[in-house]
Order: structure tokens, then sequence, then C-alpha cells
């Protein structure tokens, strides 16, 4: 679900400079504007992997590499991509030096002014750093200490970026004051919670439970609430109140909901088919705006009668179209290099 809100919000909004689309398509378009939110999703996600995958025998230069690994290929393979489209006269712009930055996981560092042709990987970008900075302090430092450290790190990165983006939460190569950069804050902030996550959880588990029909529907209830809380203000309508952070707290709660599978939707949704999706997610959000473009080029403006006719269609197609490239990217390439780039770095 928050591959599909990053995908609409993107959509719809480079649909505003399409034109044309009217009626209730153009308040859908509207409605999908917090979809943006998902990225600060799946930064606490990763920070709760990150706490929970921990291992302190492994050496920071080897946890580097594996997270170039498990990164760089597809940066490598989408920049490749871009360069043949260019030789081609598919695309007008190639930004030979803002894709180096992106090759370096530095478009969003706060060391850039603009992204290179993969404008998205600026999440990469931010993934990379912070998850080598909370893995060093996690390796070196001690956890009564840390404890407190990161707690205060993201009641200070959430404050700043409350009121520096008016409570909207969007926005992240800007910097304030020329060294406050958003999209770090953003990494910083929601690993940093996604750790605490991790500790409530580990903690949560550590207490007697009794699992009884009752619980289960209190549960479920909860889960029910929280799920369609998130996913409906997040991505299919215009939240009028005007400080997004409820939605991180809402999406917290609904997360550890999740991880305690207390309830039915949880257990429900934990199952082979929703694992195998979650392997193209990194795949569908670095190549979907590439392949938007051209559908765009090659398909809205050539049929654009039919377009305005059936947008949802086109919407459903676009999407379709785009998994499929992402499930091949997955398979060709993400899978094949990672196998690659381990036998050589850890030989």
């Amino acid at each position: 679900m928050l591959i599909i809100s990053i995908f609409l919000v993107h959509y719809c909004s480079s649909n505003g400079r399409f034109g044309g689309f009217g009626g209730t398509f153009a308040e859908f378009s509207k409605n999908t504007e917090c979809g943006y939110l998902a990225v600060h999703y799946f930064f606490i996600i990763a920070g709760f992997f990150l706490a929970y995958t921990f291992n302190k025998n492994l050496s920071v230069i080897d946890f580097i590499k594996k997270k170039i690994i498990r990164l760089w290929p597809l940066i490598l393979f989408m920049t490749g991509l871009y360069l043949l489209t260019k030789g081609l006269g598919l695309i007008k712009h190639f930004d030979l030096y803002g894709n180096v930055f992106s090759l370096c996981f530095l478009s969003n560092s706060g060391l850039t002014l603009k992204w290179g042709n993969i404008g998205h990987d600026w999440f990469i970008s931010v993934l990379f750093w912070i998850s080598i900075f909370y893995f060093y302090i996690f390796k070196y430092f001690k956890k009564s200490s840390y404890n407190f450290a990161i707690s205060v790190l993201v009641i200070l990165g959430y404050t700043f970026l409350i009121h520096v983006t008016k409570g909207h939460l969007w926005g992240h190569i800007h910097t304030t004051n020329n060294i406050f950069n958003w999209g770090m804050w953003y990494g910083i902030s929601g690993m940093g919670l996604g750790y605490l996550v991790h500790e409530f959880y580990q903690y949560l588990i550590s207490q007697p439970f009794v699992n009884t029909i009752k619980s289960s529907i209190i549960y479920t209830i909860i889960e029910g609430y929280l799920l369609g809380f998130v996913v409906y203000e997040s991505g299919f309508h215009k939240m009028s109140f005007d400080n997004k952070f409820i939605l991180i707290v809402a999406f917290v709660g609904l997360f550890l909901t999740f991880l305690l599978k207390r309830g039915f939707i949880s257990k429900l949704l934990d199952n082979k088919f929703s694992y195998i999706l979650g392997r193209y997610t990194f795949a569908m959000y670095l190549t979907h705006a590439f392949l938007w473009v051209y559908f765009y080029n090659y398909w809205i403006k050539a049929h654009k009668d039919i377009c305005l006719l059936h947008p949802y269609m086109s919407v459903f197609v676009c999407f379709v179209l785009c998994f499929v490239f992402a499930v091949i990217t997955y398979h060709l390439v993400e899978v094949p290099a990672g196998k690659y780039l381990k036998r050589k770095f850890f030989k």
C-alpha cells in the first residue's frame, strides 16, 4: 500500500501539468497529495529492522558493503538507462554531474543543490548515510547512553521538521540555515523512531499475554481503524488538519499492532503472497518515475481523448506497467547484481 501511495502522488502531481483532467479525477488528484508521507513510514520501518537485524560482530566496513550491495546496483542501472535513452534521443536532458552525486549516495546529503535524473533516489541517499550513522551508534556506544540520545534526536528532529514545513512534512533537498538538511532529518527522525518502536516491541513481547477471542477482536478493531485511517488519509483524502505528524503517530500504532500479530487482519496479511510483493518494493520505487514519463509521452499525449474519458483506467494501466517493469528489473538486475557483488565483497 505504501508504494501505491507514492506512485499515486507522483502520477497525479505530474498529470497536473498534463492538463484536461477535470471532474472527479481532479478531486482524486488533490486527495493523493499526502502520499509522500509513505516515505516517512519507510524510514520508520527501516529503523526498526536495522535494530532488529543488528549484528554486533559485523564491522562498520562490512555493513557499508552490505548497504552498497543492496542499494547501488539499481541506481547504476537506472543511470545507465537514462544515458541510453539520451543517446537514442528519447529524453532531452542527462545530468552528468547530478548523476555522479546519485551514484555516490549524495543526491540528498546537503552537499547538493539539485538531483540528477533519478530524483526519487533522494530517499536512498538519506537511507544509506543515516543507516551507517545508527549502526555506528549501536556498535560503539552503550545502550543505556544512546537510548536517551536517540529519543532526543527524534523529538528535536520532528520538532524542527514540523515547524519548518508548517506541519506538512514535505520537501527534502531543502536546507535551513545552510546546514540543516530536511531530508537528512527525515532519516534521523524516522529511523530513530523506528528504533524506539523496536525497543517498545521487544518490551511488549517479553510481557505475559494470553490470546483470547476477546483480545483478538479488540486488536482487530484497532488494526482496522488504524489501517483505514493511515491508508485513507495518506493516499486517498486531502487531510484538512494542518499537522501531518498525526499520521506518523497513527502509522507507529499500526506498525506495532501488525508486528504483534494479535488481531485477525495482521494474521491475514502475514502470508507468502505479501512477502513476494514486498520483494519488488525497492525496484518499484526506483524505476516507476522513468516509466510513467514514457507512458505520458506515448500514451496520454497520443490518446488524450481516451485518457480524459477513462482517467482511472490510465492510472491502473500505468501502475501495472510500472509493476511489471519493477518485477523484470528485480529478477534481471537487482538479484543477479547483488549475488555478483556479494561474491566480490565477501569472498
